[in-house]
């Protein structure tokens, strides 16, 4: 009988821990995903400021991607996505309301492939770690971040239209 309560005692401790494992784990994932959601904030709202000053001036429909470029000359905020025609179109929107949105058609320049594949034959970079559409001095570009062999930071901008070189900066 002894043996039995010890048994029965040693069952509700190992259920115990079970449970308490799985409460610290539920609370570390939802830690994890509050923290993301957090951090992902002032992203989101730089998003909603864009769609809000295009709304009604340009025919961006159906929303795809969203990217943020901080460059020498300004943040651009650029949006891409179809308008009611169903055609690929990329809107570059100022951060400062004195600029100018630039709408161009997907189709008219290089893609994201496209500029990805031209920086690994140029270049050979071990990582590429991000690639982001942005606006230099009125040219809208593609902006590839890579690690080269030496484990350097660069980057290499390529003219959206034509995909040629527009600008490296290196070894950082």
């Amino acid at each position: 009988m002894r043996v039995d309560m010890l048994r029965k005692s040693n069952r509700k401790s190992y259920w115990k821990w079970i449970w308490i494992s799985i409460a610290a784990l539920v609370i570390v994932v939802a830690g994890f995903f509050t923290f993301f959601y957090s951090a992902q904030k002032p992203v989101r709202a730089d998003e909603e400021k864009a769609t809000e000053r295009i709304a009604g001036k340009v025919d961006l429909k159906e929303q795809e991607d969203f990217y943020l470029y901080n460059g020498a000359n300004g943040v651009y905020y650029v949006l891409t996505g179809k308008n009611s025609k169903n055609k690929d179109i990329i809107v570059w929107v100022p951060k400062s309301k004195k600029g100018t949105v630039v709408v161009k058609y997907a189709k008219d320049g290089i893609s994201k492939d496209e500029a990805i594949a031209k920086v690994k034959q140029e270049k050979n970079p071990v990582k590429i770690l991000n690639v982001t559409l942005g606006m230099d001095k009125g040219v809208p570009i593609w902006e590839v971040s890579y690690l080269d062999k030496d484990n350097n930071l660069n980057y290499y901008d390529l003219d959206f239209e034509t995909g040629e070189w527009y600008r490296a900066i290196e070894n950082l």
